[in-house]
């Protein structure tokens, strides 16, 4: 019976080392996991830091851009209005002028 119980022994020894070997695997299984859950985890944090960063940047360079393109825009329609006032005020004297250089003319 001796040859009986060392086959049990070593099957005794297989079974222990295929269950060694299985939580091992399921053991690098469970680490792999989680090292890709953290990496998405520092990916998301970057990623909404840098986000963060760039619409900081941009409402700071952006904005004041826009601020500007409004402010021409406010300057040059004052302008053309200064030059409409203008045009209206010295419109008759300037026709007036031309009549009478058209009317005489010398010779």
């Amino acid at each position: 019976m001796s040859s009986e119980d060392g086959i049990k022994k070593l099957l005794d020894a297989e079974r222990t080392a295929q269950k060694i070997v299985a939580d091992a695997r399921q053991d690098r299984v469970q680490k792999l996991k989680k090292a890709v859950e953290e990496a998405e985890k520092e990916i998301k944090e970057f990623r909404e830091k840098k986000d963060k960063e760039y619409k900081e940047y941009e409402s700071k360079y952006l904005g004041a851009s826009s601020e500007t393109a409004s402010q021409l825009a406010t300057n040059a329609n004052k302008e053309i209005d200064t030059i409409r006032t203008e045009t209206a005020a010295n419109k008759q004297k300037v026709v007036d002028l031309l009549i009478k250089y058209a009317i005489t003319c010398d010779n």
